[in-house]
């Protein structure tokens, strides 16, 4: 049975997509078998990445399909270690049911109260919902270099109850990277690739902790 990762948001925007393509190259790079079901049909913006990545022969490969129904996705659960579902760019009937058929649930966020409230207000709707507090994890995107600025966002996020990953920021060479089929810790900088990759053990470490 596959380990099953939602990453949803409330709003666009805030690096769900993002979060996903270096979840999935990590996982690969780990000899998982790794499916991302693409639940945005409007935008498909990580099939159409995927295509990319393929057509250049990038290692390693990702399975990517887009998906209209949760039951569709979990139909491919006996043949992959990992479904990552990469939930459309709002919040929606099906964004619960995603939620309920995932191990763990991770809810990307920008750092201003603009981005951070609809997301942890999701995260309480999911409570409300029957989801166990435990399953929810946040990571910031598309930071910048105030320091000031992470710490009062990863507060914001604790204060609330839930579980604080890590970040991305805002590099240029990570947009360059999506361009071409890599994922954000794909870059030619090292320090960048760890800062993700830090982020995506910090979300190991803590699935670990509630799926054994």
């Amino acid at each position: 049975m596959a380990l099953k990762i939602a990453v949803i948001s409330q709003k666009g925007g805030v690096g769900k997509s993002t979060l996903v393509r270096a979840l999935a190259v990590e996982y690969a790079r780990n000899d998982w078998s790794v499916k991302v079901a693409d639940m945005d049909l409007k935008q498909k913006t990580t099939t159409e990445w995927n295509c990319i990545r393929m057509e250049s022969d990038l290692s390693p490969a990702l399975a990517v399909e887009p998906f209209s129904k949760v039951r569709d996705v979990l139909k491919h659960d006996p043949h992959y270690d990992l479904i990552i579902f990469d939930g459309a760019g709002q919040a929606d009937s099906q964004t619960l049911e995603i939620s309920q058929a995932s191990d763990y649930i991770i809810l990307p966020t920008g750092i201003t109260r603009d981005d951070l409230t609809p997301q942890v207000k999701l995260a309480h709707e999911l409570r409300r919902k029957g989801i166990d507090r435990k399953r929810i994890g946040f990571a910031l995107s598309r930071v910048g270099a105030s320091k000031g600025e992470q710490e009062a966002a990863k507060e914001f996020i604790e204060d609330a109850g839930y579980f604080y990953a890590g970040l991305i920021q805002e590099r240029t060479s990570i947009g360059q990277c999506h361009d071409n089929g890599l994922a954000a810790n794909e870059t030619k900088y090292p320090s960048i690739n760890k800062v993700i990759d830090d982020l995506i053990q910090n979300l190991n470490n803590q699935i670990e902790q509630i799926t054994v």
